[in-house]
């Protein structure tokens, strides 16, 4: 969901998360206050590999719609595929609920200390890695909240906590987590402001050897805030929370939040120190975004640098040797080098040819070939989990989807299990609202809507939606006529050409656009179709945090994007109820994790009994990894598989 724009998906986004069929399979990653506008690259798909995949999509299709009883079989298929998925999903959201049962007040179930291997490793080497059919047209932390450019983000900007691939909170640029337990964080007696101090690690320096201090986390802090920076993708609400940032040494910084607020760790999870002596040099006003220190930052915090940002062809990282103050050593690769690859196709070639040494974002339903591909190239195919999820987005200020029935109807027409068998892994659950079932946040008693193509037209026939002698429902002279939109990317062109199908089948007359990733997930400034909520009917991923406080972007009526707020925000759906702000309101203004857990169980039961949006499923991350490669341990968080760069090495 921001879904860090990260529910960027993440919706994650979230997407953060992403998968590919022939091309790039985009995600837009959640905003807990983490990242900012998301300006995404491109995800080039040529018209004649989109036409075909559509073309088969539609054939396949038909074929379904018309045989019922083949649909069935496929459904029951699908359905005992997921069951067993789901079982060993069970067992992974029951370690994950555990850990979330203690609460962040300090439990060492949602938080721990983790180690990087700085002494078996082999110094050296490059590694070539690609996220297939995308690439990132930024890098700058709060300027760009897709997942693809957040893989890259993390390698160059180092951030406050981080999230490892236990799914917990660890610190990554200060010395311990704050809790309540250790005195990091402290509520004032009243109950209505709490105070959090971050102490960066000993030594701390920038990648040109200057000193790293507590003075530059006071001015990122002044720096989102600024009155004249729009277009932030993040959700700026805690960031607006802190009065002020005291800095009484060096390495202490004091975060004075005005109220308490409960995902206070996705906050320092998204913060990314940006350096004053370089950032103060731009004015604000003249959008930083477009400065060459959003492609190229010539002094940064994490493990790498950034030696060259080719658009669309590669961007190359050399180590940071001043990063030993972070884990006590410096990187062992000498470079890590992305490169953007057309689609899936273009991207494994690359790995058999020994051009690349991982790649992911692969299409669901490419397993087979892939595990080929990998054992092959002396390689290996997995699946890693992800906190995101493939959904619809309803644009509310249209007013045909005001309607619930019109909504829910449309929802129960699609056979969502019968699209996950048919584009995605086995690993894949249908959801019945946008929370990944290893979240000990969810809430456990929904369940989806049942395909029911015969209750959905009942559902339309209820509402006034009558069919004509065309085969189109209309109601008061407006046909039930709209477009879908999603990226250009094959697996989407595909499942869109099944989903028109379905709603063809209960009367609703519906089109296909297709969109560059930059453009459909562009910022407000850029004129971005989500955005700007120039779509009726959206479909994409969203990343989120372990924490699903991120997808406060995605669905609190103040972050609906408007003139007024000059685009800040990512509730593109415009979804305003009260409901859901109360909810989450209260989740966010608590560190008690009974209270935040019955905050998010109300606030998933409002956004499922409404169908604001209609969840699909979840989302995986395919990759290929070469067996030269070690120490690669994927992570299921919006940190992301190179979380743990540092210790990677290659030989």
């Amino acid at each position: 969901m921001s879904f860090k724009r990260n529910l960027h998906l993440v919706v994650i986004g979230v997407i953060m998360a992403a998968l590919v069929a022939a091309c790039g399979d985009n995600t837009a990653t959640t905003a807990p206050a983490t990242t900012a506008a998301a300006t995404t690259a491109a995800a080039a798909t040529t018209a004649a590999s989109a036409t075909t995949a559509a073309a088969a999509a539609t054939t396949a299709a038909a074929t379904a719609a018309a045989a019922t009883t083949a649909a069935a079989g496929a459904t029951t298929a699908a359905t005992a595929t997921t069951a067993a998925a789901s079982a060993t999903t069970a067992a992974a959201s029951a370690t994950t609920a555990a850990a979330a049962t203690a609460g962040v007040g300090g439990s060492s179930d949602v938080i721990e200390t983790v180690k990087m291997d700085g002494t078996s490793g082999k110094k050296g080497g490059q590694l070539v890695y690609a996220f297939a059919g995308q690439g990132p047209s930024q890098l700058n932390p709060y300027y760009a909240g897709e997942t693809v450019a957040v893989n890259v983000i993390r390698q160059v900007h180092g951030y406050l906590v981080g999230q490892s691939n236990n799914a917990k909170y660890y610190p990554y640029l200060i010395t311990e987590v704050p809790t309540l337990d250790n005195g990091g964080v402290k509520v004032a007696a009243d109950g209505k402001s709490m105070d959090v101090t971050v102490k960066l690690k000993p030594n701390a320096k920038w990648n040109d050897g200057t000193a790293l201090t507590s003075a530059d986390l006071k001015y990122t802090w002044q720096w989102v805030t600024d009155k004249d920076n729009t277009g932030l993708y993040a959700d700026t609400t805690p960031w607006l929370m802190i009065t002020d940032v005291q800095t009484p040494d060096a390495s202490t910084a004091v975060l004075k939040f005005k109220q308490v607020y409960g995902p206070y760790l996705n906050f320092l999870n998204g913060f990314f120190p940006l350096p004053q002596a370089v950032w103060s040099k731009y004015a604000i006003k003249d959008d930083p975004s477009k400065s060459p220190e959003s492609t190229k930052p010539t002094v940064s915090s994490g493990p790498f640098k950034v030696d060259e940002f080719v658009a669309d062809d590669r961007i190359t990282l050399s180590r940071n040797d001043n990063f030993s103050w972070a884990w006590g050593f410096n990187a062992y690769l000498d470079k890590m080098i992305f490169r953007f690859t057309k689609d899936a196709n273009a991207a494994t070639a690359a790995i058999q040819k020994g051009d690349l040494d991982e790649v992911e974002n692969l299409d669901d339903n490419s397993i087979n070939a892939s595990t080929k591909i990998a054992a092959a190239a002396n390689a290996k195919f997995d699946i890693a989990q992800q906190f995101a999820w493939e959904y619809l987005q309803f644009n509310l200020s249209n007013p045909l989807f005001k309607e619930k029935a019109v909504r829910q109807a449309l929802l129960q027409a699609i056979d969502r299990e019968a699209l996950v068998k048919q584009f995605r892994t086995p690993k894949t659950v249908v959801l019945p609202v946008n929370c990944n079932p290893i979240s000990a946040f969810c809430n456990q008693a929904l369940k989806p809507y049942a395909f029911d193509p015969d209750g959905a037209k009942k559902l339309l026939d209820g509402a006034g939606w009558t069919v004509g002698s065309d085969g189109i429902r209309a109601k008061g002279g407006q046909k039930l006529s709209f477009t879908l939109s999603s990226t250009t990317a094959p697996v989407r062109v595909a499942t869109a050409e099944v989903i028109l199908t379905y709603w063809k089948a209960i009367g609703v007359d519906a089109k296909f656009q297709g969109y560059s990733s930059t453009q459909y997930f562009g910022p407000w400034a850029n004129d971005g179709i989500l955005s700007r909520g120039k779509y009726d009917i959206g479909m994409f991923a969203q990343t989120a945090d372990v924490d699903p406080d991120s997808g406060y972007g995605n669905y609190h009526s103040t972050q609906i994007p408007t003139d007024a707020n000059k685009g800040n925000g990512a509730n593109y759906g415009r979804i305003s109820d009260p409901k859901i702000d109360a909810a989450l309101d209260l989740e966010k203004s608590t560190v008690d994790l009974a209270k935040r857990k019955q905050a998010f169980a109300d606030f998933y039961q409002t956004i499922y009994d409404n169908v604001y949006e209609g969840a699909l499923y979840t989302r995986v991350n395919n990759y290929i990894v070469s067996n030269k490669v070690h120490n690669f341990k994927a992570n299921p968080t919006t940190d992301a598989n190179f979380w743990n760069s540092v210790e990677i090495w290659v030989g």
